[in-house]
């Protein structure tokens, strides 16, 4: 990359035209060190980055704090919560897409990528019910939202497919075309393996959210885990190949042993979501697959389904991407976690868990990083009580929070 160390003559000279933006007066964490430094941008892009201050008449002087490439989370499922506020109610489609958009802006995330599901990850009939009503309301509201210019930040599909589920390749089928897609993942939800491999205490928990009997429990239990068995692997194959057929990025889901990751590997994933044991995170990282974890399992220091620990695997470094899973704002809370004690990142290797490695992944190679000719999204922030709070928010130039 290259780093101008003073800004040119004419531009400490003149006024900023209107397609022109200087940050100044905060620390720059650029792909491989930080310091403190100036960005100027023309017309959305970085034209140039300096050490020291500007002089530039009209430069925004930040007055401190860090100056970050603008986030992407490859991992929400925040969408969901407002577009099924309750059980059972379905929320206008534009305003649950705009308050989530909000969030994912006021946290930082410039691009995100929105995680819905395309089949039912439970047996309870309620709830695949609300699941399968607000599939196309989000993406209504996505693609509405996008056409009046109403999102601040980027936003495309992650579709999440559940393969135990019967009706998943008539969904699938008809959205892996559309062009917002930019990312497939192949989940098996059924109990005795990946997220779930204890099969009393995923039993229990049940019973206790859904209310279920001790005998409804076992006799639902039973299908899902004969799905995995029949249907699981067919509906694995077919939604693979649809993916690969459009060249879209694939992930998997709770790998848990070696077979998994290596099947996964077969078939093509790029990255392994949050692998439930560290057997699973080796053999990824041996053969090359990026680790994505979830930013709450950071933050918190623990799985909140009691799988492996995200900041033991990234103290032993097998961690390359974080997601923010369920809170957007656990994204740069937990990217900022990785370089404290005991995992001790640098705070440059760390805001890449959350930028340019997940740009990079996905193909997304005009954003992620500071640096010439990138996309001026940025992230401006300060810590206060050791935590980092968002100030602004940058998408192409344009200041959006």
């Amino acid at each position: 990359m290259i780093i101008r160390t003073d800004t040119s003559p004419h531009r400490a000279a003149a006024k900023l035209s209107p397609n022109e933006l200087t940050l100044t007066g905060a620390r720059l964490v650029l792909p491989d060190e930080v310091y403190d430094g100036t960005v100027h941008i023309i017309d959305g892009y970085i034209d140039d980055i300096a050490a020291g201050r500007s002089t530039v008449p009209g430069a925004i002087d930040l007055e401190g704090g860090y100056v970050t490439p603008g986030l992407i989370d490859l991992h929400t499922d925040n969408s969901e919560k407002h577009a099924l506020p309750r059980a059972g109610v379905v929320w206008n489609h534009l305003s649950a897409v705009m308050a989530h958009d909000a969030l994912v802006i006021a946290a930082g995330i410039t691009t995100v990528f929105d995680s819905l599901c395309i089949g039912s990850t439970t047996r309870d009939h309620t709830r695949q019910a609300d699941r399968a009503r607000i599939l196309p309301v989000l993406i209504d509201g996505i693609r509405e939202a996008r056409a009046h210019g109403l999102l601040r930040a980027d936003h495309f599909l992650h579709l999440r497919c559940e393969v135990t589920d019967k009706e998943v390749m008539s969904v699938f089928t008809p959205l892996v075309g559309d062009p917002l897609v930019k990312l497939v993942s192949v989940m098996d939800h059924a109990p005795g393996h990946r997220q779930s491999p204890q099969l009393d205490r995923f039993r229990e928990m049940q019973i206790k959210q859904y209310g279920w009997s001790a005998e409804d429990a076992d006799r639902r239990i039973e299908a899902w885990i004969d799905a995995s068995r029949t249907i699981g692997p067919q509906n694995r194959s077919r939604i693979i190949a649809l993916a690969r057929a459009r060249q879209l990025p694939l992930a998997s889901h709770d790998d848990e042993t070696a077979e998994h990751v290596r099947e996964a590997n077969d078939a093509g994933v790029l990255i392994s979501e949050f692998p439930t044991t560290r057997a699973a995170a080796e053999i990824a990282r041996s053969l090359g697959i990026c680790i994505l974890m979830g930013a709450p399992n950071i933050v918190r220091g623990s799985s909140h389904s009691g799988n492996i620990s995200a900041r033991e695997l990234a103290t032993t470094g097998h961690l390359d991407i974080l997601a923010s899973d369920y809170v957007p704002a656990s994204l740069l809370h937990g990217a900022f976690q990785l370089t404290r004690n005991p995992i001790g990142m640098s705070l440059a290797k760390a805001i890449s868990t959350v930028s340019s490695v997940p740009a990079s992944v996905t193909g997304l190679c005009d954003r992620g990083m500071i640096g010439i000719g990138a996309r001026a999204d940025l992230c401006h922030f300060v810590e206060i009580a050791d935590i980092p709070v968002v100030r602004r928010v940058w998408r192409q130039g344009r200041q959006v929070f």
